[in-house]
Protein backbone atom coordinates (compact mmCIF):
# COMPACT_ATOMS: atom_id res chain seq x y z
CA UNK A 1 0.00 0.00 0.00
CA UNK A 2 1.52 3.08 -1.32
CA UNK A 3 0.62 6.96 -0.06
CA UNK A 4 1.34 10.08 -2.18
CA UNK A 5 2.48 12.62 -0.24
CA UNK A 6 2.29 16.26 -1.17
CA UNK A 7 3.45 19.22 0.83
CA UNK A 8 1.10 22.12 1.09
CA UNK A 9 1.62 26.11 1.88
CA UNK A 10 -0.85 27.61 4.11
CA UNK A 11 -2.40 29.06 0.72
CA UNK A 12 -3.51 25.53 -0.35
CA UNK A 13 -0.62 25.38 -2.64
CA UNK A 14 2.12 22.87 -2.88
CA UNK A 15 6.04 23.32 -2.27
CA UNK A 16 6.69 22.74 -5.61
CA UNK A 17 4.69 25.50 -6.73
CA UNK A 18 5.77 27.73 -4.10
CA UNK A 19 9.46 27.40 -5.25
CA UNK A 20 8.60 27.87 -8.71
CA UNK A 21 7.13 31.43 -8.00
CA UNK A 22 10.06 32.59 -6.08
CA UNK A 23 12.18 31.89 -9.04
CA UNK A 24 10.28 33.78 -11.61
CA UNK A 25 12.23 36.92 -11.28
CA UNK A 26 15.83 35.03 -11.73
CA UNK A 27 15.44 35.60 -14.92
CA UNK A 28 15.13 38.68 -15.23
CA UNK A 29 18.16 39.58 -12.45
CA UNK A 30 20.52 37.71 -15.05
CA UNK A 31 19.21 39.53 -18.25
CA UNK A 32 19.76 42.60 -16.35
CA UNK A 33 23.51 41.40 -15.17
CA UNK A 34 23.98 40.19 -18.49
CA UNK A 35 22.77 43.43 -20.43
CA UNK A 36 24.71 46.26 -18.25
CA UNK A 37 28.04 45.82 -19.70
CA UNK A 38 26.90 45.40 -23.00
CA UNK A 39 24.80 48.44 -23.02
CA UNK A 40 27.62 50.28 -21.11
CA UNK A 41 29.99 49.12 -23.83
CA UNK A 42 27.71 49.90 -26.48
CA UNK A 43 26.99 53.43 -25.50
CA UNK A 44 30.99 53.84 -24.64
CA UNK A 45 31.69 52.98 -28.25
CA UNK A 46 28.90 55.30 -29.28
CA UNK A 47 30.68 58.57 -27.65
CA UNK A 48 34.22 57.54 -28.93
CA UNK A 49 32.95 57.78 -32.42
CA UNK A 50 31.18 61.22 -32.07
CA UNK A 51 34.68 62.12 -30.35
CA UNK A 52 36.53 60.86 -33.25
CA UNK A 53 33.78 62.70 -35.91
CA UNK A 54 34.82 66.11 -33.41
CA UNK A 55 38.85 65.25 -33.87
CA UNK A 56 37.99 64.61 -37.87
CA UNK A 57 35.93 68.46 -38.22
CA UNK A 58 38.73 69.54 -35.92
CA UNK A 59 41.79 68.70 -38.09
CA UNK A 60 39.90 69.96 -41.19
CA UNK A 61 39.01 73.42 -39.53
CA UNK A 62 42.61 73.90 -38.47
CA UNK A 63 43.72 73.05 -41.92
CA UNK A 64 41.59 76.09 -43.24
CA UNK A 65 42.22 78.39 -40.36
CA UNK A 66 46.40 78.13 -41.15
CA UNK A 67 45.91 78.22 -45.21
CA UNK A 68 43.90 81.40 -44.02
CA UNK A 69 46.15 82.72 -41.88
CA UNK A 70 48.44 82.30 -45.02
CA UNK A 71 46.80 84.70 -46.62
CA UNK A 72 45.32 87.05 -44.54
CA UNK A 73 48.31 87.97 -42.81
CA UNK A 74 49.77 89.24 -46.08
CA UNK A 75 46.51 90.97 -47.29
CA UNK A 76 45.83 94.33 -47.61
CA UNK A 77 45.74 96.39 -44.31
CA UNK A 78 43.00 98.51 -44.94
CA UNK A 79 40.72 95.10 -44.85
CA UNK A 80 41.86 94.52 -41.23
CA UNK A 81 41.71 98.07 -39.56
CA UNK A 82 45.39 99.22 -41.29
CA UNK A 83 46.62 96.31 -39.06
CA UNK A 84 50.75 96.11 -40.93
CA UNK A 85 51.43 93.15 -42.82
CA UNK A 86 53.67 90.15 -42.32
CA UNK A 87 52.57 90.71 -38.63
CA UNK A 88 49.08 89.31 -36.56
CA UNK A 89 47.87 90.37 -33.73
CA UNK A 90 46.22 88.35 -30.90
CA UNK A 91 42.75 89.74 -31.01
CA UNK A 92 43.55 91.79 -33.58
CA UNK A 93 41.52 92.42 -36.92
CA UNK A 94 43.97 89.59 -38.90
CA UNK A 95 43.47 87.26 -36.35
CA UNK A 96 40.17 87.25 -35.79
CA UNK A 97 39.59 86.39 -39.75
CA UNK A 98 41.75 83.68 -39.09
CA UNK A 99 39.55 82.81 -36.29
CA UNK A 100 36.21 83.35 -38.45
CA UNK A 101 37.87 80.54 -41.19
CA UNK A 102 37.84 77.75 -38.14
CA UNK A 103 34.62 79.03 -37.26
CA UNK A 104 32.77 78.14 -40.79
CA UNK A 105 34.41 74.83 -40.83
CA UNK A 106 33.16 73.62 -37.54
CA UNK A 107 29.58 75.38 -37.53
CA UNK A 108 27.50 72.03 -38.02
CA UNK A 109 29.42 71.07 -34.78
CA UNK A 110 28.40 74.34 -33.46
CA UNK A 111 24.97 74.46 -34.23
CA UNK A 112 23.96 71.32 -32.61
CA UNK A 113 25.70 71.91 -29.38
CA UNK A 114 28.87 69.38 -29.65
CA UNK A 115 31.26 72.09 -29.58
CA UNK A 116 31.13 75.28 -26.58
CA UNK A 117 34.17 76.60 -26.85
CA UNK A 118 37.00 77.31 -29.42
CA UNK A 119 40.78 78.41 -28.91
CA UNK A 120 42.76 79.53 -31.57
CA UNK A 121 46.66 79.26 -30.89
CA UNK A 122 49.50 80.09 -32.62
CA UNK A 123 52.60 78.35 -31.45
CA UNK A 124 56.11 78.45 -32.80
CA UNK A 125 56.58 77.08 -36.45
CA UNK A 126 59.03 74.34 -35.18
CA UNK A 127 57.47 73.44 -31.84
CA UNK A 128 54.27 71.44 -31.88
CA UNK A 129 52.27 71.42 -29.21
CA UNK A 130 54.39 74.41 -28.13
CA UNK A 131 52.87 77.11 -25.88
CA UNK A 132 51.00 79.86 -27.42
CA UNK A 133 52.24 83.46 -28.35
CA UNK A 134 50.55 86.55 -27.19
CA UNK A 135 50.73 89.72 -28.23
CA UNK A 136 51.95 90.63 -31.86
CA UNK A 137 53.26 87.94 -33.49
CA UNK A 138 55.87 88.64 -36.45
CA UNK A 139 56.12 86.49 -39.47
CA UNK A 140 58.79 86.63 -42.57
CA UNK A 141 58.11 86.38 -45.98
CA UNK A 142 59.33 83.84 -48.01
CA UNK A 143 62.71 84.26 -49.52
CA UNK A 144 65.09 82.29 -51.61
CA UNK A 145 67.06 80.99 -48.29
CA UNK A 146 64.50 80.85 -46.12
CA UNK A 147 61.16 78.96 -45.69
CA UNK A 148 58.67 80.54 -43.40
CA UNK A 149 55.36 79.31 -41.84
CA UNK A 150 52.32 79.67 -39.80
CA UNK A 151 51.77 76.75 -37.41
CA UNK A 152 48.03 77.00 -35.96
CA UNK A 153 46.34 74.89 -33.34
CA UNK A 154 42.76 74.41 -32.17
CA UNK A 155 41.71 73.51 -28.69
CA UNK A 156 37.86 72.53 -28.62
CA UNK A 157 35.59 71.87 -25.58
CA UNK A 158 33.43 69.19 -27.14
CA UNK A 159 30.18 68.14 -25.13
CA UNK A 160 29.70 64.62 -24.49
CA UNK A 161 26.17 64.02 -25.01
CA UNK A 162 25.86 60.25 -24.71
CA UNK A 163 24.00 59.07 -21.03
CA UNK A 164 26.53 57.07 -18.63
CA UNK A 165 29.44 56.93 -21.14
CA UNK A 166 29.95 60.51 -20.88
CA UNK A 167 30.50 60.29 -17.43
CA UNK A 168 33.34 57.18 -18.35
CA UNK A 169 35.34 58.78 -20.81
CA UNK A 170 35.10 62.46 -20.11
CA UNK A 171 35.58 64.73 -17.88
CA UNK A 172 33.73 66.45 -15.30
CA UNK A 173 35.65 68.18 -13.16
CA UNK A 174 37.74 67.61 -10.06
CA UNK A 175 37.09 64.13 -8.28
CA UNK A 176 33.81 64.25 -10.70
CA UNK A 177 32.10 67.16 -8.65
CA UNK A 178 30.45 68.36 -12.31
CA UNK A 179 28.83 65.56 -12.69
CA UNK A 180 27.13 65.94 -9.17
CA UNK A 181 26.89 69.41 -9.86
CA UNK A 182 24.76 68.17 -12.87
CA UNK A 183 27.50 70.05 -15.32
CA UNK A 184 27.65 67.99 -18.56
CA UNK A 185 30.82 66.55 -19.32
CA UNK A 186 33.43 67.58 -21.72
CA UNK A 187 36.56 66.86 -23.41
CA UNK A 188 39.04 68.97 -24.97
CA UNK A 189 39.93 67.83 -28.32
CA UNK A 190 43.01 69.55 -30.06
CA UNK A 191 44.21 69.93 -33.78
CA UNK A 192 47.13 71.20 -34.97
CA UNK A 193 48.15 72.26 -38.74
CA UNK A 194 51.17 74.19 -40.34
CA UNK A 195 51.29 76.34 -43.70
CA UNK A 196 54.06 78.19 -45.72
CA UNK A 197 54.07 81.12 -45.13
CA UNK A 198 54.92 82.91 -49.35
CA UNK A 199 53.80 86.43 -47.96
CA UNK A 200 54.63 88.09 -50.90
CA UNK A 201 54.55 91.64 -52.17
CA UNK A 202 51.53 93.04 -53.38
CA UNK A 203 51.04 96.44 -54.33
CA UNK A 204 47.94 97.43 -52.83
CA UNK A 205 45.86 100.45 -54.01
CA UNK A 206 46.22 103.87 -52.15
Amino acid sequence: MSANWRVKTLDGSSAQDAARSCERGAVFVEFLIAFMPVLTFFLCLLQLALLYAVRLVAEHAAINAARAAAVVIGDDPKNYSNEPINQLRIGGARYKAVRDAALISLTPLILDGTIDGLKLIFPQPEKPDGPARSGTIAFDAMGYTNVSKVRVRLELTANCKIGLANRILCSSGLFGLGSALGLRPTRTVRAEAIYPYQGARYDFPP
